[in-house]
This record gives C-alpha cells, structure tokens and sequence, in this order.
C-alpha cells in the first residue's frame, strides 16, 4: 500500500513533493521524491514486504527504468524464481525490483504476469506506462494535457498540481445519481481526469498514448451455454482455491492482521479459513449503532466460535457526524443511493479507524458478492431492479451516453434471464471497482494500512467467474448456493448452521438504528430557502442529496457552474 504520483515530460520536483504530500497518509513510513528522465517521481511509502528503509521510488541501476508500485504482487516470489532461472540477477527484496525485472525480460508483457492487487508506473526513458490490476482493487488516475501527463494514486494528488483546476464532470455526475456511482470505468467526477480502467495498460510515448486491455472479464454464463465442473466437484475445488488463497495472502508479509467480521457468510468463511490455516487466534472488527444491532450479535457469537481475538466498535450520531467530513474528502466520490445503500462507505470507513489501530493488514469480503450473486433482489428479482434504475434516470435530464448504458443493461423486450446476466457483468465491472473497492481503499489509505479483498485474488476470481451462474444463483431463494455449500460441514461441525442461511445485510445494516436521525438531521441542515435555490437541482432532488453534494464541493470544488 503506497501512495504514487508523477509528472511524465517535465521536470517539477516542487510540484511532485506536494503531490506526494496530498497522499501521504497512504503511505506513512516514508516519502521520497525524484527528477530523472525529463519526469518527476513521488510515492508515500506503506511497508508491508521488503526492506522498510528502501525508497519508495525504486530506479533499477541496470536498464535504468524507475517503477511505482502501489499494492502486493502475491506471486512475487514464484516470479523472482522464474527470472533467476533465466540469469537475472536481484539487489534487493523489493516487489517493485521484481516489477522491473519482469519488464525488462517482457516488455509489455510483464502485466500479464502480475497476481495481485496493484497499480504500476513504470519510466523507461522518454516511454511512461501505467497499469492496474484485474479488478481496479489499486487505484491510478492521470490526466492528459498533451505536453505532459500528471498522474497518482488518488484525484487529491492530482488537484495538488497547478495545471489542474477542479471541474464537475457533469455526464459522471448523472451516472453517479442513476446508479450510485460513476458507471463509465474510465470516467471521474472530475474533467479532464481519468482512470486506467482495470485490466488496463495506458502507455505515453512521443506524443501517443495507447490503451490496451490487458485482462478481459469473461461474460457471465448459465448452465446451458457450455462446459464447466460438475457440481461436487466445483464445490471440491472452490474450497482448495479459497484455502490456497488465503494462506498466501496469509503469509505475504509478516506484519499483525486481521479480519473485517459482520457475522455473515463471506467474512465467516475467511476467519474460519485464517483461524485452520494460523497457528494463532484471528483477530476480527466489528461495527454497529448499538450491542442489539443483528450484525453485531451475529459476529460475536461467530468470534466466539471461533475463537478470535474481537474487537468491537459502538458507534452513534456523533461519531457518525464527527468524521462524515473526513470520509468525503478521502472517498472522491458521491454518495448518491443507487444500486447500493449509501450508508454502506460510511459505516466501512468508521470500522476502518478502529482496524488502523490494531493491525497493519486486513481481510475484507469484498468481491464474494459479485463472484458468487450475492445481492438478493438484484440477482432475483432483475426485473423489478431494472424498473428501478429506469425511474431513477427518468426522473432527471440525463444525455444520450447515460440511456445508452442503461438499455443495454437493460434491453428490450424485457428478459429476467438476459437482466440477471447483464447486472453481473456490470456489478463485477464498475460495480465493483468503482463503488466497494473504491470504499475500501480510500479508508485504509486514510487511516494508512492496508485491507486485502482475498475473494478477489486471480486464481480464485477466475474460478469462480467461470461457473455457471445456477450454481450461484439457482431460484429466487437462494443466493451464493455454492460458496455457502463449500463450508457447510465445517459451519454445521461449529454450531454455524445459522450463518448458511442467514440473509445477506452488509454494512449498512450497522447504522441500521440511526439511520433515520442522520437522514432528520441532514434534511434540518438545509434550510428550505437553500434547497429551493441549491445549484444542479434537476439532480439534487432531496435535501439529504443537497447535503450530501454539498460535502463533496465542498472537499473538491472550487467553482460549481448551476446547470
């Protein structure tokens, strides 16, 4: 977990250091920053793996080429194996050197190679290179001015430069109130900056940038539409793949970890994995509004039967208030409802203070939900989640790209089959990079840890998006029928039964009973002369949606032009 930031084609050590400054609660054990290659460097550095004193930018002294790296390689050390064989010589432990090394043997290909959560920059002469993982679990965002490219790890980063000026991205914008959040996997909130999209390599030489799809997620498919594992047998190899993932990201790194715990099936199944894999009790965070909340009960009985160190969080209106301005200045993103309850980040992110101060690596489940159908009237209900998409973007002026997206979601004639397959795509497509993982990075990288998504890890993610999605989701009852059949002895043997059929909840459900009062008190906030007068009212149609704009302008906005 790092920090990265940089200037490609021009040299400005100035303004790289406050640019590297602006993220550097991502990175606390170190910043360093440098001038080479006609291009300024800079990364705030989080030591999880390898020598904690080495700089964060890493500049190969044989083939010249500097690397960033934000994230884990997890299979670092099969690569470090694979290029020795072929007389690369190592002189040091770093990740980012076996990032190098990979390069100079691959070329482009390197990325490819990679498994792991990760954003990467590499300089390499007058040729800059930027690249993210599968999933966009790492962030990297840039902005292309022509003469120069300005890049880093969060949109704060790049605001610190003198060349950018803060502008809402209005066709983002309504994305962001149709869904949630900002659908296009390119796109931001803000003009002029963009993502590398996930599974995406963007490259910058002599005036050319050339985007190029590394990965590609395979189209979700039902049973009858080719070949896949029997079903006992998928569910054999579902537990070894789940089991061999967590014990490398178990031993990556030596650092204490931990385990985000609600009591249901995703994160029980991880500390149930963590708890036969460790030779030492877990230890495991949990969150609510009250000592009743079902969540909170649910993971306590868990810990208790598992064993785990627990640590909880009681929270109320005024923690909630007390660090809201906080979340909105680190998340960069709107919380608008949507497909999700917009209470979800800020309850993440308020759990994620507490995680900071116990352990430096966390596990979360974030993922399970899109592998394995895991939304309940999302996956069975399609039909209905589609009227409420189309309400949502009929009930504001939005352009010609925002119905494009949704009729493809959503086509006609109307098809349940044809919608549940079409939402995960898209959920394990933005969904995901540009909702929930968006989430947890920004809260670990503000309290400057590290929280490690394991369903989310190549081997396993690639697995599980190649079964059928029956196995999944087989009839409007269940939902993440083979995940919950993969550990049921093991739950059944402990006394978990409950937890395989217990109801997905999720985060919000621990700020389930102030929910109301924090919607009271941001509806009281804003007065009624305000709302009648507020900017971008064909959007803003609320006052908790005024209240809740308004943290974002004014975290990020320095000019809102009322359109």
């Amino acid at each position: 977990m790092c920090g990265i930031v940089g200037i490609w084609n021009q040299p400005d050590e100035a303004a790289v250091v406050k640019m590297a400054q602006a993220v550097a609660h991502r990175g606390p054990d170190g910043l360093d920053c440098m001038t080479k290659d006609n291009s300024s460097l800079g990364a705030s550095r989080l030591a999880i793996v390898g020598d904690p004193a080495a700089p964060a930018v890493f500049c190969d002294p044989e083939t010249n080429v500097a690397v960033l790296l934000n994230g884990e390689i997890y299979n670092v050390k099969a690569l470090r194996t694979q290029l020795a064989a072929t007389g690369t010589v190592f002189h040091t432990n770093l990740e980012s050197e076996v990032v190098a090394k990979l390069y100079a043997y691959h070329g482009l290909g390197f990325v490819e190679r990679l498994k792991g959560m990760f954003a990467v920059v590499i300089l390499d002469g007058d040729r800059l290179i930027l690249a993210r993982d599968r999933f966009g679990i790492k962030p990297l965002y840039y902005a292309d001015l022509g003469e120069k490219v300005i890049f880093g790890s969060e949109i704060k980063a790049l605001l610190a430069h003198p060349s950018i000026s803060p502008q809402l991205n209005i066709v983002a914008l309504q994305e962001s109130m149709v869904f949630g959040y900002v659908y296009s996997a390119d796109k931001t909130l803000f003009q002029g900056i963009q993502q590398v999209e996930p599974g995406t390599m963007v490259a910058f030489c002599r005036g050319k940038r050339i985007v190029q799809k590394f990965w590609e997620l395979p189209q979700a498919r039902y049973q009858d539409e080719g070949e896949h594992p029997e079903y006992q047998n998928a569910i054999a190899q579902l537990r070894e793949h789940l089991i061999e993932t967590m014990d490398l990201l178990l031993r990556h790194g030596d650092h204490p970890m931990g385990i985000y715990l609600s009591g249901g099936l995703d994160s029980t199944i991880l500390t149930l994995v963590a708890r036969a894999i460790l030779d030492r009790p877990v230890t495991t965070f949990t969150l609510a509004d009250n000592n009743t909340n079902p969540d909170f009960s649910a993971a306590r009985e868990v810990a208790q039967r598992l064993g785990t160190q627990h640590v909880e969080r009681v929270v109320g209106l005024h923690d909630y208030f007390s660090r809201l301005e906080h979340f909105a200045s680190h998340y960069e993103g709107l919380l608008a409802g949507g497909v999700f309850d917009l209470q979800g980040a800020p309850a993440f992110h308020l759990i994620s203070e507490t995680v900071s101060e116990h352990v430096r690596v966390a596990f979360s489940g974030e993922g399970a939900d899109e592998l394995f159908g895991g939304y309940y009237w999302i996956y069975t209900h399609p039909l209905g989640f589609s009227d409420r998409i189309r309400n949502r973007m009929n009930s504001m002026p939005v352009g010609d790209g925002v119905r494009q997206i949704v009729d493809e979601l959503f086509p006609s004639p109307e098809d349940e089959r044809i919608y549940r397959r079409n939402l995960f795509d898209a959920l394990m497509r933005s969904g995901l990079s540009n909702c929930h993982l968006q989430s947890v990075d920004r809260s670990s990288g503000a309290f400057g840890f590290e929280i490690r998504p394991a369903y989310l890890f190549d081997d396993l993610a690639d697995f599980a998006l190649r079964l059928p999605i029956e196995y999944k989701v087989p009839d409007k009852r269940i939902t993440k029928r083979i995940l919950r059949d993969a550990f049921r002895p093991e739950l059944e043997q402990l006394g978990l039964e409950w937890v395989l059929v217990r109801r997905k909840m999720g985060m919000p459900t621990a700020l389930s009973n102030i929910a109301k009062p924090i919607q009271e008190r941001m509806e009281n906030a804003v007065s009624d002369v305000a709302f009648s007068d507020r900017p971008l009212k064909d959007y803003l149609h609320t006052k908790t949606d005024v209240y809740l704009f308004d943290l974002f302008n004014k975290a990020f906005l320095s000019e809102l032009v009322n359109v």
